[in-house]
């Protein structure tokens, strides 16, 4: 709490829905939907926290209904927020903020999932690279700086995607101060692009989870980003609902391994190859967990027997259920929409 009070501003991303009926019904999509109570967006305020950005791939979970009581609920406790929006044109709004004597504006994006907002639909700013250096052009007329919060990645893994990098240094080229990522579920390293600081993964702030104990899941950080002429910023590690609840900052060996760690992931962000290579190598051990979402089915004895004519038409109609089904065409929607799943996939099918 000293930390995120000690900031002139502090901002904190919300995971979820406020949902404080059973009104709203969540979404059909691939993956859990996730809400919680108005006493959350309380407790962030009574931390300290005075923004929270909404671009992510839970925020409308619950559709309009969800995102509408959201907004009111943020609104209600004077709470700035950002990246969401009854619509794309609302979502995409810019937040700027006087803070002493410098003007800052904060854009915040997701990767295409389930809760992007459309011209009619609820939900969140979408990640599209060249909408947003438009908004960073615009931004950087009214205001000294520009920091970038983005939502994307691939979960459980400490390192950007190629595509990442690439994206992300683009909006430092267009005009970016500072690059804020996170999703993962794990820290990830950082790099200084042009001068100006990338941050590739934050981890976990308050994410509980029965079962994640000891692992990458309970540990994150928090960016203090400071401009004074020049930007500088540091990492604050701390440790997230392990054997105590809470959150505690990171001290002794655990923080040794921790600097240990981020300076092995920066080394391999700073190197093409090495951050290529780590890319593929992980998008293989996903192969059998996005491949079958390929297979039209999966019983291959069944199969075996229809190829080989040794079951009538009829009985393979029974045995065989319809191809695309509504949770199928969900997970594959999402495979192919998001761009953190969308590069493993093409990866494996150029194999």
């Amino acid at each position: 709490m000293p930390v995120i009070k000690g900031a002139d501003y502090a901002v904190v991303n919300l995971e979820c829905a406020v949902v404080t009926s059973d009104k709203p019904k969540a979404i059909k999509k691939a993956g859990p939907a996730l809400r919680c109570e108005d006493k959350v967006v309380d407790l962030a305020k009574a931390l300290g926290f005075m923004a929270c950005t909404l671009a992510n791939n839970h925020f409308a979970d619950y559709g309009n209904e969800g995102v509408q009581e959201t907004l009111d609920v943020l609104t209600a406790r004077e709470m700035d927020y950002v990246g969401a929006g009854m619509n794309a044109e609302d979502a995409k709004r810019i937040l700027y903020k006087k803070i002493n004597d410098d003007t800052f504006a904060i854009i915040n994006a997701c990767e295409h999932e389930f809760t992007v907002a459309t011209e009619s639909k609820a939900g969140c700013n979408v990640l599209n690279p060249i909408s947003l250096s438009y908004d960073i052009k615009e931004a950087k007329k009214n205001a000294d700086y520009v920091i970038m919060i983005i939502h994307g990645g691939h979960e459980g893994y400490q390192l950007p995607s190629p595509r990442m990098q690439e994206t992300y240094r683009f909006f430092v080229d267009m005009g970016a101060d500072a690059v804020v990522n996170h999703h993962q579920h794990c820290y990830s390293g950082y790099e200084l692009y042009n001068g100006k600081p990338i941050i590739y993964g934050l981890g976990n702030f308050s994410f509980d989870e029965r079962g994640m104990r000891n692992d990458i899941w309970n540990e994150g950080y928090m960016v203090s980003l400071t401009f004074d002429k020049k930007i500088s910023f540091d990492l604050i590690p701390y440790v997230q609902n392990d054997e105590q609840m809470g959150i505690q900052m990171m001290n002794g060996k655990r923080e040794e391994e921790f600097d240990a760690r981020i300076k092995q992931l920066n080394a391999m962000i700073a190197d093409p190859k090495q951050l290529r290579e780590a890319w593929n190598a992980m998008a293989e051990q996903h192969r059998d967990e996005y491949m079958q979402q390929l297979e039209p089915y999966r019983y291959p004895l069944l199969v075996k027997m229809a190829k080989l004519h040794l079951l009538p038409k009829k009985l393979i109609a029974k045995l065989l259920p319809e191809y695309m089904t509504e949770n199928r065409r969900l997970f594959m929607k999402s495979y192919f929409q998001c761009e953190a799943h969308r590069d493993i996939m093409n990866k494996l099918l150029e194999q």
